[in-house]
């Protein structure tokens, strides 16, 4: 009877993780993410002893972000951005019901990744063709799904690019599916990846395309045997020097004048002139406001996310705030073997964020769960393990 019940526990707690997902990559600024969200917390509050509290990670970050939010009150903020980034943070309280009923985040992330990519190019031929609702269409998609439109001059002639505000949570399930494509070789995941890979080029941001590249160079590199590693460098070392070659000489790409660039720079000339010796070692407080060369104005968040977060918590909490986001259990072993591929995976991602705005939010919040719960999961399966060894040691 009890285990029945816990499966059916799991099962729709597994359904409202699915429907979470769903909808905060979607439609992220609509209440019914929030209203999913709370449906789960309150599951978890009534069901809090039957959690294992595995590790403090959640809680060493909630603590990071309310003394930011606290300490921003002291300084000149945009106090609904400083709110916003605080109570982001809880998302990471559902790491333990995730780990408890093993919930299977790969899979969650590969469907939600296919329902996004649907939706992206039904918006791109809603938008695009002129319809007599497009712009109606293209005014809610920018509203509630945070969406863009517009001309890149990457080239001379520029570029179109279109995307969905949370895009980059795309990474991970083109990653996913990559991963199985290597396992199985099936045409059909091949297709799913290309189709995965153009729209994340669509989206326009250099940085995430190159990051996934860069990744899946990575996986493939480990997942081969030693002699096709000794292969695949004599190949891939041509192929990027010439790509390189070819980015840098026909494109705008590493151009300091190209707008985007010239922001950030601006951005990060900017930072260095705010510094002083209090915000050195305490910050001035989430979303707290500074004049950005980059911006001709005062700006409480940029695309350089390591430098905001400095510019809120100080030199001394964001170290620790991003180890514990990279490392949320202390056994160093715990991060290689299969873990290894995981920690690949989040690290290029955190590479990622540093350009740009992709870590601290809902969407990035929820890789960083996926994250937690692949080391989290396979550490237990490996204490297991020994546990019984030494059992069978003992007999």
């Amino acid at each position: 009877m009890e285990y029945g019940l816990s499966n059916l526990y799991k099962t729709w707690i597994t359904r409202l993780f699915y429907f979470f997902f769903i909808v905060t990559l979607l439609f992220p600024v609509i209440i019914i993410n929030k209203m999913v969200f709370i449906s789960i917390i309150l599951l978890m509050v009534f069901n809090y002893k039957i959690y294992r509290f595995k590790t403090i990670a959640p809680f060493v970050i909630f603590l990071i972000f309310l003394w930011g939010f606290i300490h921003s009150f002291f300084y000149y903020s945009d106090r609904a951005i400083s709110l916003q980034f605080f109570l982001s943070t809880l998302v990471l309280f559902l790491i333990y019901p995730i780990n408890k009923y093993k919930i299977d985040l790969d899979r969650i992330a590969k469907v939600s990744g296919i329902i996004m990519v649907i939706y992206t190019w039904i918006s791109f031929f809603i938008v695009t063709t002129g319809l007599p609702f497009s712009d109606a269409y293209y005014d809610f998609f920018f509203n509630y799904s945070t969406g863009s439109y517009s001309l890149r001059d990457f080239v001379d002639d520029g570029i179109i690019t279109f995307q969905m505000g949370t895009l980059p949570f795309l990474y991970l399930s083109l990653v996913l599916y990559y991963v199985s494509f290597l396992k199985e070789k099936k045409i059909g995941k091949a297709i799913i990846l290309l189709i995965f890979f153009v729209t994340l080029a669509l989206g326009g941001s250099r940085a995430s395309i190159l990051t996934t590249i860069i990744t899946l160079v990575m996986i493939t590199f480990i997942k081969s045997s030693n002699i096709n590693r000794i292969r695949f460098l004599f190949i891939s070392i041509p192929v990027v020097i010439t790509v390189g070659s070819y980015i840098l000489i026909n494109t705008n790409v590493f151009d300091k004048g190209e707008v985007s660039n010239a922001v950030k720079l601006g951005h990060y000339n900017s930072f260095w002139e705010n510094l002083n010796f209090f915000n050195f070692f305490l910050g001035e407080g989430l979303a707290s406001y500074y004049y950005s060369e980059g911006a001709h104005a005062f700006k409480a968040y940029t695309e350089i996310t390591p430098l905001d977060m400095l510019r809120y918590f100080g030199f001394i909490l964001t170290p620790i705030l991003y180890i514990y986001m990279l490392f949320p259990i202390r056994r160093i072993t715990a991060y290689f073997g299969e873990n290894f591929l995981f920690f690949v995976t989040f690290f290029m991602y955190v590479v990622n964020s540093m350009t740009n705005p992709t870590m601290f939010n809902s969407y990035g919040f929820l890789i960083v769960l996926w994250y937690w719960s692949k080391i989290l999961n396979t550490s237990e399966i490996k204490g297991s393990e020994v546990i019984n060894e030494v059992k069978t040691v003992k007999q």
